[in-house]
């Protein structure tokens, strides 16, 4: 409406400067009365400057009401009831203006108290940082579990443990850091996570703390009750027949008879055999959980991830035996490159992949496929599927427990040191599988 209005107004000044610039043409020509002329000069020079004034008032409103915004003034407002249609026609359109400013701010105002608000009440700690280190955001959850009350910059937290400091000012993104921090009596076990944003520019960085000390204790308390059921069956198969034995051993030679006979001899020899064998199996069980307890730390490298695969690849395919199993891989890019120990991430292909052709001996067309790739946020996975058995859903829990294994000949190991391997490695072992469709173990680095 204002638009029309002022286009209107325009065209009839020019429309009339137009004619009277055409008529001062005409007389000067005809050498008419200075009279005349004077005047339609000055109908000129009128209309020229009320078309400039009216201009000049529009913008120096719109100015005046652009620099209000800018300075945050939304008390601005235009009076409506002004006789000069076009003027009132640009007061309505910029109090209009204001007013979805308004609605714009506080509806912004609403959804930044609704945040606020939700970060207040969440377990979480939230703080957002800069490069400078400044501290933009710390919720009520971070302040307590950082056991600070006033939080400006990350160097403060230098007051509460060196350590912490260290881990915020070097956490890597997208992954999560633990740090144990006590505090007069109290310990907590933090789990950081640092994820970088950019906002108006600038690079910032929010950090999630949690504090997963009572999950960390049920999964201990969970592990422990697991292993002791593990190491009871597994020491109790040893000691049951090795007791027995010794019972029926001690028996032939408490008789008052003053010699055996020959079938207590050869059943003396055999016990004496189990006994052994026994014994054995049990240095056996113990020198396994050496090997699990006693992992070394990894030495890392740059390896490529396609000539890897192709190498283990290579020493499985003897382990298929007859079984006619098809073998293939796809690494994406073929110069997929991985920071690890070559050795350990090795042994844990190799771990897997025996698992692997175990599942499909007894199936048809059976098939292992190994596939690399780097996922959304850059990070590798190697997946390794099978078209074999599968897991039965109850044991999926318990297959990564040291000992348990459902094979004759298992050690019940290997999965355990694998994902031991890969916590070394701040990495992970990812299992999907379903009874007769098969498995996808998911290296995640």
């Amino acid at each position: 409406m204002f638009r029309r209005t002022l286009y209107l107004k325009t065209t009839v000044y020019l429309i009339i400067l137009i004619l009277l610039s055409g008529l001062g043409m005409a007389l000067v020509m005809r050498h008419a009365s200075p009279v005349f002329i004077l005047l339609t000069a000055l109908g000129i020079l009128y209309f020229s400057f009320q078309l400039l004034l009216s201009f000049d008032k529009m913008l120096r409103k719109i100015a005046y009401f652009f620099n209000a915004i800018e300075n945050e003034d939304s008390t601005l407002f235009y009076s409506e009831e002004v006789s000069h249609k076009p003027l009132r026609e640009l007061h309505k359109s910029l109090n209009r203006i204001n007013l979805l400013i308004k609605e714009a701010k506080l509806k912004n105002r609403e959804q930044e108290q609704y945040l606020e608000a939700l970060l207040e009440q969440i377990s979480t700690g939230i703080i957002v940082f800069n490069a400078n280190g400044n501290i933009l955001q710390a919720n009520t959850a971070a302040k307590k579990l950082l056991k600070y009350q006033t939080l400006t910059h990350i160097i403060q937290l230098k007051r509460v443990d060196e350590t912490l400091y260290t881990t915020f000012a070097s956490l890597p993104q997208n992954q999560r850091q633990f740090i144990s921090l006590t505090h007069q009596e109290t310990t907590a076990q933090l789990a950081l996570r640092a994820t970088p944003f950019v906002a108006r520019h600038k690079k910032l960085t929010l950090v999630s703390i949690q504090d997963i000390r009572n999950e960390l204790d049920a999964k201990e308390v969970e592990s422990w009750q697991k292993l002791i059921r593990v190491l009871t069956h597994e020491i109790m198969n040893s000691i049951t027949p090795i007791t027995s034995l010794s019972d029926t051993l001690i028996g032939y030679y408490t008789t008052p008879a003053a010699s055996l006979s020959a079938e207590a001899r050869e059943n003396t020899i055999k016990g004496l055999e189990v006994i052994r064998e026994r014994g054995h199996s049990l240095i056996h069980f113990v020198q396994s959980y050496r090997r699990l307890a006693k992992l070394s730390p990894p030495i890392f490298k740059t390896i490529a991830v396609k000539p890897l695969i192709e190498h283990i690849l290579l020493l499985m395919a003897s382990d298929a035996g007859s079984i006619p199993i098809r073998f293939t891989h796809k690494v994406t890019p073929e110069n997929l490159l991985l920071n690890a120990d070559e050795g350990q991430i090795s042994q844990v292909l190799i771990n897997l992949l025996q698992n692997a052709i175990h599942a499909v001996r007894t199936v048809e067309n059976p098939a292992i496929t190994i596939v690399a790739q780097q996922d959304a946020e850059h990070h590798i996975q190697i997946a390794i599927t099978d078209n074999g058995v599968g897991i039965e859903e109850e044991l999926l829990s318990q297959i990564f427990i040291p000992f348990f294994t459902t094979r004759e000949q298992g050690s019940g190991i290997g999965l355990s040191i694998s994902r031991q391997i890969m916590h070394k490695h701040n990495g992970n072992i990812r299992v999907v599988s379903r009874p007769q469709q098969g498995s996808t173990f998911t290296l995640e680095f």
